[in-house]
């Protein structure tokens, strides 16, 4: 064994033993090995290894299945840039490069939006419409395409920054747990996210489940709060969450989440950290759902459910 290939095992059985895994009800073995590997930029032979170590799998026909879930968490903490999971995320924090001028000035996008069932024979559903006018933008077009819809929207950013000690250690405090390991960042199951204080007891969270302890805290500290959901934009759109906390007479966003996140990459601001405390990002597109409801309602026949996909069409 190479020196190199044994750093990569301990790192992948660092990883393992920080993992928070999917608890018991939640777990679902839908990843075969082979499929495991490519989520993970791994080979075969290293996800029998981690499966060996304790990363939990169930027998199934044709041998050991894991849960999705699991996988991408432990791309994500192994740190290798390799997995999918960090590649994408990657992706999404190119958000946090270059200049604070650049966060914030205007940008007009060209959306496609789709509502897709994950039944078979389910047609999903129409695609509710963005509000950026909540974050200060502007819807100029929503129109039906046939299978898709496709939306132009304007969004603004806007530099601020809390005023009062109480507002700032909501995001602090979270920001805080989240670089000790008190909360381990990571992909949830749909049916844990939706159940935001269980999840927070197994010290498991992702960006909903971050932006409802915020709103809690911020309440508890007598302040008014609320979570806001949308799209963080981009080639691919990627669904966030977020909290608000009202000060004075302004809503200021709150998003340690992606501060953490851009930490992890070496082309992200330092001053990244300080924006997320306050400032609206020009990638920022807000919908007007509940935080505790789905982007878009779907009584599904057939069982399935819907995922609001956003994704930026290039050209005019």
């Amino acid at each position: 064994m190479t020196s190199h290939t044994s750093a990569a095992a301990d790192t992948w059985l660092g990883a393992l033993d920080r993992l928070r895994r999917v608890p018991g009800p939640y777990f679902r073995a839908t990843l075969d090995v082979t499929e495991a590997a490519k989520q993970l930029g791994a080979s075969v032979e290293t996800v029998y290894a981690l499966i060996g170590a304790g990363l939990p799998a169930e027998e199934g026909r044709g041998g050991p299945r894991l849960d999705y879930h699991d996988v991408a968490n432990l791309g994500l903490a192994a740190g290798l840039g390799r997995s999918l999971g960090e590649l994408a995320e990657g992706r999404m924090l190119r958000m946090a490069a270059g200049e604070p001028e650049g966060w914030v000035k205007e940008r007009t996008w060209r959306l496609r939006l789709t509502a897709p069932c994950d039944a078979d024979g389910c047609p999903g559903e129409r695609p509710t419409t963005p509000r950026p006018e909540l974050l200060d933008g502007t819807l100029l077009d929503f129109a039906d395409a046939g299978d898709h819809i496709v939306a132009t929207v304007v969004t603004r950013g806007l530099p601020d920054a809390p005023r009062t000690a109480a507002v700032r250690a909501v995001y602090d405090d979270l920001l805080a747990e989240l670089d000790d390991g008190t909360y381990q960042f990571g992909w949830l199951p749909h049916r844990l996210r939706a159940l935001p204080a269980t999840a927070a007891a197994h010290g498991m969270v992702d960006c909903r489940v971050a932006a409802w302890i915020m709103e809690r805290r911020a309440r508890e500290a007598g302040l008014a709060a609320r979570v806001r959901v949308g799209f963080v934009l981009g080639l691919v759109g990627v669904e966030h969450a977020w909290t608000e906390v009202l000060e004075g007479d302004r809503w200021l966003p709150l998003d340690p989440v992606l501060a953490f996140l851009a930490r992890r990459h070496r082309t992200s601001n330092p001053a990244f950290t300080d924006f997320c405390r306050g400032s609206v990002h020009n990638r920022l597109l807000a919908w007007p759902a509940a935080a505790d409801r789905p982007l878009v309602a779907h009584d599904c026949a057939l069982g399935g459910r819907v995922t609001l996909a956003c994704n930026q069409l290039m050209g005019r």
